[in-house]
């Protein structure tokens, strides 16, 4: 089965998206473009739906290739892997934080753990009970990647609705934020921070894209693909929810009380957390994912540009070096900020100057990472890696 360059370019879009959002400031008018433009939806959803449908692509096929032994050694060798990911970025972090004064006045209050009890993070970090901003994705990627040999056995066995409903009764459990006030109590406990996304609620993404994935490789994602029916409404709820968003931010802002108000536990509610992926959030993600797809399966030649795939193709390495360009290059971000701003609208700026360092700098980089991180072989090659 040969490799889809379409997965690849998307995944590889989504890291440039990130590196974008995560290295702008929230005031510049490129961010306002890139971050959520197509309504309640960013590309760190994408990327993990993604990672998800490609590892049910991959698994799916070595277990029916090669046994459920081995797809179970292959999954457990690629969380290691990630694991060693995140241990080193962790390491590095430290370094970086404590390189110059600089470091420490801009990243101090993000990172206050790390400066006050270094040797504390870290060892939290290592058992993923640390996972301060940037730090907090490959902690749960390798989490999941533990989980896809039960969970791809359970696709092939039948098992599939069982699966899909444990999961979608997780996210429930999730999205509800229910608050564990025991773990303050543990020995560290305050020192805990279980990062921006939610485990439970994150996984539906994962978990629905194994399903996906599972599907595509036994090919019977064809009749939804054709479907233009289903198209057309998802198109249409899509754009709806585009302009809700265009015309009614605040909705995010913890403004459903204005709705539900008289039920005082609803008066924090927002319908569109990132963090813990509520329901209008996954509605929107799950209807543009379609969208997307249907498009996509109709022009398979599109979707291919080759430098976007080739990062995608590359995305742990990718991803793994942007953590360290953000961190090493966001302070002087703002510091060059200061000399020279284009106001273009309410609040908003054009930074010319970061602009220059993303365009020269951090993105070249990128593409330097499969040669600055060693390339190593893992059990599974570096054409199926998920």
């Amino acid at each position: 089965m040969q490799r889809n360059p379409q997965l690849d370019f998307f995944r590889g879009f989504f890291i440039l998206i990130i590196t974008i959002d995560h290295f702008f400031s929230e005031n510049n008018i490129i961010r306002k473009i890139t971050e959520e433009s197509l309504g309640w939806v960013s590309a760190a959803e994408g990327f993990v739906f993604l990672s998800g449908l490609t590892a049910g692509l991959v698994y799916t096929r070595k277990l029916i290739e090669a046994g459920p032994a081995y797809i179970s050694r292959a999954a457990s060798k690629r969380a290691w892997v990630i694991y060693k990911y995140h241990i080193i970025l962790f390491l590095l972090t430290i370094a970086i934080l404590f390189s110059h004064y600089s470091m420490k006045e801009f990243w101090f209050e993000r990172y206050s753990i790390i400066f006050q009890k270094p040797l504390i993070a870290l060892l939290l970090g290592g058992l993923f009970l640390y996972q301060p901003i940037y730090l907090d994705i490959l902690p749960m990627y390798a989490v999941f990647m533990l989980l896809v040999p039960i969970v791809i056995k359970s696709f092939q066995k039948g098992y599939s609705w069982y699966i899909l409903i444990l999961s979608l009764i997780l996210y429930l459990v999730g999205t509800a934020d229910i608050n564990l006030p025991f773990f303050t109590n543990l020995p560290l406990g305050q020192y805990f921070d279980l990062g921006t996304f939610d485990l439970f609620c994150w996984q539906l993404l994962f978990v629905y894209g194994l399903f996906i994935g599972h599907l595509m490789y036994h090919g019977q994602l064809d009749v939804i693909t054709k479907n233009y029916g289903l198209f057309y409404v998802a198109l249409l709820i899509c754009v709806s929810l585009f302009f809700l968003k265009l015309f009614f931010a605040d909705i995010d802002s913890n403004t459903i009380d204005l709705w539900l108000g008289k039920y005082a536990w609803l008066e924090k509610y927002s319908l569109v957390d990132k963090g813990n992926l509520r329901p209008l959030r996954a509605l929107n993600f799950a209807l543009l994912v379609f969208v997307v797809a249907f498009i996509a399966a109709k022009n398979k030649h599109w979707f291919t540009f080759k430098p976007i795939c080739y990062l995608g193709l590359h995305s742990l390495k990718v991803f793994s070096l942007h953590i360290i360009l953000i961190i090493l290059f966001n302070p002087l971000k703002v510091y060059t900020n200061k000399f020279y701003a284009v106001p273009v609208g309410d609040e908003l700026y054009f930074y010319p100057l970061a602009t220059l360092m993303l365009l020269f700098i951090i993105i070249p980089a990128l593409y330097m990472a499969p040669i600055i991180i060693k390339q190593r072989s893992y059990g599974l090659k570096t054409k199926a890696n998920s």
